[in-house]
């Protein structure tokens, strides 16, 4: 440990390393690949530490992108990041990644969020994806010596544009195993190859392949050493989900399938929904949840309900794919030796 550096759990009882301006890895965790990680944040003091220590720990640069934080989010996250970013806030976050990945040091990129936490075991399993299927090359080999390949789908010789990671969502910092959020053992495309994949600025639409690359998918695995999901630390309260989904999210999700040529009609607005609550309970087990699940389907319900409607009131504008482009915004870089010496 750097002199200096002091030892401490996050909030999530997370040990983590770290010295006021030196970015430091947790110990035994030295082996940095040539990864730019990116975080975008704002007011994300409490899980910005735990995002950040395991990321740290992982990628060779860290790129911290501040829109426009007030919680000390920006003092926690100059602990770790190699280039800290400013930018406007904006609804949506893809179009800052996209303008951040210009900044970035490596072809590799990991795309992650401040309530997405990496567990020791998958950072593991990430670096023997990275050295033994020799990405970096491009050229999968289908005999991979040394390579443990039980929790990895791989295509037998391809050019590998991108990596799914095994993800999880936990509500009130538990893990949900019911409901459309829970329910099944989702993975998510988070590290990605800019020259193999096009990066979006599009709503809910991050990371396509180019046309000749193909994916890697590192699978849930719960053998030995524990689980290997990221931990995706995604709401603490009942009212700030319903708040989200009905004020937010409806909106951008309407928006989005529009541009995907969606069109409303009623059977979409009224029998859409109820067959959504059902796979939601039955499907996805909502129902063994008990009271947990019937409160979250419900807001699930919600949710489509007014997106499916929302369809019609933006299907009325003519909204268009170019529409739910955002504009890629002008970041501005932070000295972080000029911030530090504004802290002190």
């Amino acid at each position: 440990m750097t002199p200096g550096s002091s030892a401490h759990e996050n909030a999530f009882g997370e040990a983590c390393f770290s010295t006021p301006g030196i970015p430091h890895p947790a110990p035994g965790t030295l082996d940095k690949l040539p990864i730019t990680a990116i975080v975008i944040f704002r007011n994300e003091r409490e899980l910005l530490d735990g995002c950040l220590c395991a990321v740290r720990a992982l990628c060779d640069q860290v790129i911290g992108v501040d829109m426009q934080s007030s919680d000390g989010s920006r003092q926690v996250a100059m602990i770790y990041v190699d280039l800290l970013l400013e930018a406007p806030l904006y609804p949506i976050a893809e179009p800052t990644r996209v303008a951040a990945a210009k900044f970035a040091r490596h072809d590799w990129i990991l795309l992650i969020d401040p309530d997405e936490h990496i567990p020791r075991k998958l950072a593991d399993q990430i670096r023997q994806v990275m050295s033994n299927v020799e990405c970096r090359m491009s050229n999968v080999k289908s005999d991979i010596s040394g390579l443990d390949t039980s929790a990895i789908r791989h295509p037998p010789s391809a050019m590998i544009g991108a990596i799914r990671l095994p993800w999880w969502y936990y509500f009130k910092r538990k893990r949900l195993d019911g409901t459309i959020w829970g329910g099944g053992r989702s993975t998510k495309r988070m590290l990605v190859h800019r020259r193999r994949c096009n990066l979006l600025p599009y709503c809910n639409r991050i990371v396509e392949l180019k046309d000749g690359y193909t994916e890697i998918t590192i699978e849930h695995d719960t053998s030995g050493g524990g689980e290997n999901h990221i931990r995706h630390y995604w709401c603490d309260s009942y009212r700030k989900l319903l708040r989200r989904h009905l004020t937010r999210y409806c909106h951008t999700e309407a928006a989005a399938q529009v541009a995907n040529g969606q069109r409303f009609s009623f059977s979409y607005g009224l029998i859409h929904p109820l067959r959504e609550l059902y796979r939601c309970l039955r499907h996805y087990d909502g129902w063994r949840l008990g009271v947990r699940g019937w409160l979250l389907s419900g807001i699930y319900f919600l949710y489509v309900l007014a997106s499916s409607w929302l369809v019609l009131a933006y299907q009325r504008k003519g909204h268009t794919a170019e529409d739910s482009k955002g504009a890629v915004p002008t970041l501005k870089q932070i000295h972080l030796q000029d911030e530090w010496r504004k802290a002190a």
